[in-house]
């Protein structure tokens, strides 16, 4: 009762809005959109899931079982299925054991798989997404397989090896390379997409797209084709797997598929070419052209037939299409090169058992056109950026010179050529040698400059890579070592140098021969030997770019200077224009800034401050150039000291001087004519405290300091040291000390002296005592010498009399070896009453 009724909404839509085949009016046209890489259909038909398992919030100890799978029967061995931490992150994810497993069933190949079934069998895209790790060594492992309602012989599988991604089909496992090798203990994330109804399906590794193919790569026996079963098992008979999530999704079969959208389009010799987004329900893509503004399409290879179908499996679907039929002349008619085409895409979905089409039988539903316009030319422009040394590059006589780029750099892992068809094995960089690192590289495609005889695809040219250097440049090419050097490289030189090349599977050494060009010169690469590469004994060439230095150079600048005139020198390695701006404003050269090559002179004027010099040299003709920078300071302001005079005269052996700077300079200091602080750098209004240790006498301090620019002053003084052995003290026996006399009392004078002199010291400690008439009635003393640099304490004691009213005593040193009367006071009196 399903069928019957499917088929009547089918008609109805049929007569409203699907296209079937040969319906030569134009459909509605719906404009290219931004792609990336998916099998995600339309959003009127968004997938739904149908089984989302996220293992690892589920309970440790849940077993497969618990979670809605089914185990395999087998006759030997054990298996299992259990929520475990992982041995590597300790996430917890569903462990499945295999141990000698062996099975009665040659259908399940000695395995213990997990099988989960649905309630209903699925139609449409089936979408299976799980991500796994598997763990011990490197096997086989039949990750996901698709079992319909009918038959025991699964679908479509998919899987992996050590360094594979599989899509297997019952026998058959065509590989798809993951871009890199896989190892066991690495999480990954493995999707298969299954269309039952085109009976398409596409793999994808870790979200990449690695694999599509077509149906004739199926079992077509089966009885029916819908998802009723899903089975999932470890590698081979033992092993273990991890898995931590599974999501399957479906959606559903779309009678009008939605418009592709266009990934890439461009144009070479009378063809124009494009690449599509990769949808896994499509079972072709179909292109169409007309003349720009016209309405209708233009028929191609017949008088009935406005389409050309795309049919291939690639990743990227991808063609190009070179001529309409005309209807006039009954003939095809090439594309004439500069004329701009509409072209027309679309997808074409098949319905290879007749589910959905009207009479029951196979047919193609076909979607919105997407339209894009198309200019073929003779020669391929490709496009530079302005500031590149490299102008008006352009493919001549080439297949893909649309895929054509020029590169900023190389680095390690690049691809050497641009890819140009699907599952094309890369060539990458495994050395480099530095300086050819930052160089502007021409990326074409290996079989542009390796492969295709002149004249392969059109008009016959006499070289395969054209530009025009817009500077005096090096170019480079590096070619195969084993290659025959072509006929156009005879005045080339070989620099030594070599860079290492790989693919997959083999490794080459490419050898740099460089040649330089003067600017505004036309440089033309032509062809390699092709018949050497198909020999196997040639893997291309390809060509760097290096602009060539006029040799500038500014000879080391006095930073700071305080003199308005200077003199900046450098040189140039060749005749060139130069250009000098100080701050930002331009300054006339003599001979209009020509320089011959060799060292130059520059007489520059200096303003107050900063002076920023920009020089630059260009080429006659060229708007290239070479830079050099300096900054020279002008200051031609002196640094004032800021000093109090100092005393005449000091009793104290080290003096404390004190200031600051009116700018930043740095400071020295002499003492006697020795210097005591040197060069020491002070910021402006910074203070500043030294101490000096003064010889006895007269003592000559001198200050001068420096700034960056030169500019100095200085400043003198003298200060008198006179040595000073300071006041004494009076203490009683006890050691306390005293300030008035008591009587019959015993008093201690007491000093400690050090000698802070270069000269030895002979002092008295006198200790005198007076009475009420200011006569002497007793005293006493206490003489001793004092080496420099020595500390003694002097002490004298005397008993005070029954009666000290009005009586004095007094403490005092005098210098007796400088005076041998003893009248060279060098203290204070201390007089106590």
């Amino acid at each position: 009762m399903r069928k019957p009724i499917l088929l009547m909404l089918l008609c109805i839509t049929l007569l409203c809005n699907v296209f079937f085949i040969y319906e030569p009016a134009a459909p509605t046209a719906m404009a290219a959109e931004d792609a990336s890489s998916s099998s995600v259909t339309d959003d009127s038909y968004a997938p739904v899931a149908i089984f989302d398992k996220d293992f690892s919030t589920s309970p440790l100890g849940l077993m497969g079982s618990d979670l809605g799978f089914d185990y395999s029967s087998y006759t030997s061995g054990t298996g299992s299925a259990v929520v475990e931490q992982d041995p590597f992150t300790g996430t917890a994810a569903l462990h499945i054991k295999a141990s000698n497993v062996v099975t009665s069933d040659a259908t399940l190949r000695n395995e213990f798989q997990l099988s989960k079934t649905f309630g209903e069998p699925y139609t449409g895209t089936i979408s299976t997404e799980i991500t796994f790790m598997q763990t011990g060594s490197k096997k086989d492992d039949r990750i996901i397989q698709f079992y319909p309602s009918q038959g025991a012989t699964f679908m479509v599988g998919a899987g992996v090896t050590a360094s594979k991604g599989l899509a297997y089909l019952l026998s058959t496992a065509p590989a798809g390379d993951l871009g890199g090798t896989y190892q066991v203990g690495e999480w990954h994330t493995i999707r298969l997409d299954f269309n039952t109804v085109t009976q398409r399906y596409s793999l994808f590794w870790d979200g990449n797209l690695i694999n599509s193919q077509s149906r004739t790569q199926m079992n077509k026996t089966l009885p029916v084709y819908n998802l009723k079963r899903i089975v999932i098992a470890p590698p081979g008979t033992s092993g273990d797997l991890w898995v931590r999530g599974i999501k399957v999704t479906r959606t559903p079969f779309q009678p009008q598929p939605p418009a592709p959208k266009l990934v890439f389009s461009g144009s070479r010799n009378s063809r124009v070419m494009w690449t599509a987004q990769h949808y896994s329900y499509a079972s072709k893509y179909r292109i169409r052209i007309k003349l720009k503004g016209e309405t209708q399409w233009r028929n191609i290879n017949n008088a009935n037939t406005y389409w050309k179908d795309y049919t291939g499996t690639s990743n990227n679907p991808s063609s190009d299409i070179n001529a309409f039929y005309d209807l006039s002349k009954l003939a095809n008619t090439p594309l004439v090169n500069g004329q701009t085409y509409t072209l027309g895409l679309s997808t074409v979905t098949r319905d290879e058992y007749g589910l959905y089409t009207s009479d029951g039988k196979p047919g193609d539903f076909e979607s919105k056109i997407t339209e894009f316009d198309g200019t073929p030319y003779a020669t391929t422009p490709v496009q530079t950026p302005e500031t590149s040394v490299v102008g008006g590059l352009t493919a001549y006589a080439n297949y893909y010179g649309y895929l054509w780029s020029l590169q900023s750099g190389t680095k390690v892992g690049d691809h050497v050529f641009n890819v140009s068809v699907a599952n094309e094995v890369p060539f990458q960089f495994t050395q480099i040698p530095d300086k050819y690192a930052n160089m502007e590289r021409i990326a074409t495609t290996y079989k542009d400059v390796m492969r295709y005889p002149n004249g392969f695809d059109g008009t016959k040219q006499d070289s395969i890579i054209g530009f025009k250097v817009k500077d005096k440049a090096a170019v480079y090419v590096a070619i195969d070592k084993n290659a025959t050097i072509p006929s156009w490289m005879s005045d080339w030189g070989y620099t030594g140098d070599e860079i290492k090349i790989n693919t997959t599977t083999s490794g080459y050494t490419f050898h740099i021969y460089k040649k330089e060009f003067a600017a505004g010169t036309d440089v033309l690469l032509g062809y390699n030997d092709y018949t050497n590469f198909d020999a196997g004994t040639n893997a291309g060439y390809f060509a760097m770019v290096d602009r060539v230095s006029t040799g500038l150079t500014l000879d080391p600048v006095q930073e700071w200077v305080n003199s308005s005139a200077y003199k900046m020198t450098g040189s140039v390695s060749e005749s060139v224009y130069m250009s000098v701006y100080q701050n930002g404003n331009a300054l006339p050269l003599p001979t209009d800034g020509w320089v011959q090559a060799g060292t130059y002179e520059l007489d520059l004027n200096l303003l107050p401050g900063a002076n920023l010099f920009d020089v630059y040299t260009n080429r006659l003709n060229s708007t290239f150039k070479d830079h050099a920078s300096a900054t020279v300071n002008q200051d031609s302001i002196v640094p004032e000291i800021r000093i109090s005079a100092p005393p005449a005269t000091v009793r104290d052996s080290v003096y404390m001087l004190e200031g600051s700077l009116s700018k930043a300079a740095s400071l020295t200091i002499h003492l006697n004519g020795i210097s005591v602080v040197d060069s020491v750098y002070k910021a402006a209004d910074e203070p500043f405290s030294f101490p000096l240790t003064l010889r006895e006498g007269n003592n000559s301090i001198e200050v001068s300091t420096s700034d960056l620019a030169g500019n100095s002053s200085t400043s003198s003084y003298t200060i008198n040291y006179m040595f000073w052995a300071g006041q004494g003290a009076l203490h009683d026996w006890n050691g306390n000390r005293v300030d008035s006399l008591t009587a019959s009392k015993d008093l201690l004078a007491m000093k400690s002296v050090t000698n802070t002199t270069a000269d030895k010291k002979q002092l008295t400690l006198w200790f005198v005592l007076y009475d009420n008439d200011h006569t002497m009635v007793d005293f006493s003393s206490a003489s001793a010498e004092l080496n420099p640099g020595e500390t003694k304490t002097y002490s004298a004691g005397l008993t005070l009399p029954a009666q000290v009213t009005g009586y004095q005593v007094k403490v005092f040193i005098w210098d007796s070896l400088k005076d041998p009367n003893g009248l060279s006071p060098l203290s204070e009196e201390l007089v106590v009453e």
